[in-house]
């Protein structure tokens, strides 16, 4: 029969002692406190009970609690609170109930705000760095097409870059309609609207959308009136035209916006706060589609940062369902946010075989006119597909990539 040595005994003792300098709860009786040898953490009891591990609790090949949140207590007493040798924390609750947590684990969760400061900088979503005209060149980043498909940390970069800079470019795509779509799918779920899964750009006379003309096409972000809109936006060029005109037209709203908020407040406040009704009316492939959505030209999420951007003079209804002291005031911040994009706007024309990947609740974008000659009808494929797939698959590279 196998002993544990005493020597293997005292060293498991001392990695014990290293790891805790002791473990209680808190004299209010609502939160945890180990003191780990660098300092305290503070896990409060609510919290613990509602993330037990156990098998009753926690499913832990779909990683999903399953605790019965109908019966849960909200003011938990822990009865009894044990240490092991292997550097677990066992609670016994004032039902009964046991729970097991390991340092680790605990750690990983903390609730120091430079700890989760931590987490949520390698695990939520990158920062993004806003870019003006005079820096777009600083940022331009260029990948290849086939790097991208073969390699997950290549992807991985592009996809890190994407989320910073709100556009990447791509050479050396295959002169296929599909070939866009084929990265896509490497990426996550392309999304589907009344403008179909590939979209073709191109000049179509008597269309409802005046994207497909030859005419300049004023600075947007695509369809603005959808709630959930498609924050990724990829275009494919096939044929570009060998005349003047079709450059892109390309400029980081994030940047404007902030600039807007030091530069005029009010004007700032006027458009993050006034809804704006955004409206699609047509046809599309024999169905007809009506669609509204109110929400402000600059959308703020509660901490007070720019979420996302709307803008689109073509999809701006003319119901506007305000107070009436506030369309004036509402249309002088406007012509001040134009102006800002217009300026600030860099201007480059898509070679046949390369991407533009942008961000569609970021970068605002537009089309200068051109012409179709009998040889080269200009025609760029366009893919919409939704961050949180792009967010979800960065993860799911990263975590293979560290292992």
């Amino acid at each position: 029969m196998y002993r544990t040595s005493l020597a293997t005994k005292l060293k498991l003792f001392s990695r014990f002692v290293r790891k805790f300098s002791f473990v209680c709860v808190s004299e209010n009786q609502e939160n945890l406190i180990v003191d780990v040898g660098k300092g305290k953490e503070v896990f409060p009891l609510v919290w613990l009970r509602d993330n037990c591990r156990c098998p009753s609790c926690f499913h832990k090949s779909s990683t999903s609690r399953i605790i019965n949140w109908v019966d849960f207590n909200v003011s938990p007493k822990a009865t009894s609170v044990q240490t092991t040798s292997d550097g677990n924390i066992v609670l016994q609750w004032n039902d009964k109930h046991i729970s097991t947590f390991s340092l680790d684990w605990l750690k990983k969760r903390s609730f120091k705000e430079d700890a989760q400061q931590l987490y949520l900088h390698d695990n939520y979503r990158p920062t993004k760095v806003p870019w003006s005209c005079e820096t777009f060149e600083s940022i331009k980043k260029t990948y290849e097409y086939e790097d991208l498909l073969k390699s997950d940390e290549v992807l991985y970069n592009w996809l890190f870059d994407y989320a910073r800079y709100g556009i990447v470019f791509i050479n050396n795509v295959p002169d296929e309609k599909h070939a866009a779509a084929k990265l896509c799918k490497r990426i996550g779920v392309i999304k589907s609207t009344h403008y179909e899964e590939e979209f073709k750009i191109k000049h179509i006379p008597g269309t409802s959308n005046v994207a497909y003309l030859s005419d300049a096409l004023q600075l947007h972000t695509d369809l603005p009136y959808y709630d959930y809109v498609p924050g990724v936006t990829i275009l494919h060029c096939l044929i570009q035209t060998d005349g003047e005109g079709g450059d892109n037209l390309l400029v980081d709203g994030l940047y404007v916006a902030e600039k807007l908020r030091q530069e005029n407040q009010e004007a700032f406040d006027l458009l993050s706060s006034v809804d704006v009704n955004w409206q699609d009316i047509g046809s599309e492939h024999g169905e007809k589609y009506h669609t509204i959505l109110r929400c402000p030209v600059i959308k703020l999420d509660i901490h007070g940062n720019v979420d996302k951007i709307r803008q689109s003079g073509p999809q701006r209804d003319s119901h506007f369902t305000v107070n009436l002291k506030k369309v004036k005031p509402w249309y002088e911040a406007m012509k001040v946010f134009q102006k800002s994009i217009t300026s600030e706007s860099i201007k480059l024309k898509l070679r046949p075989g390369e991407i533009l990947a942008i961000d569609n609740v970021r970068l605002i974008h537009g089309r200068s006119s051109y012409s179709d000659s009998a040889n080269k009808k200009r025609l760029i494929i366009g893919i919409h597909l939704d961050w949180d797939d792009l967010f979800s698959r960065m993860r799911a590279l990263k975590r293979k990539i560290d292992a």
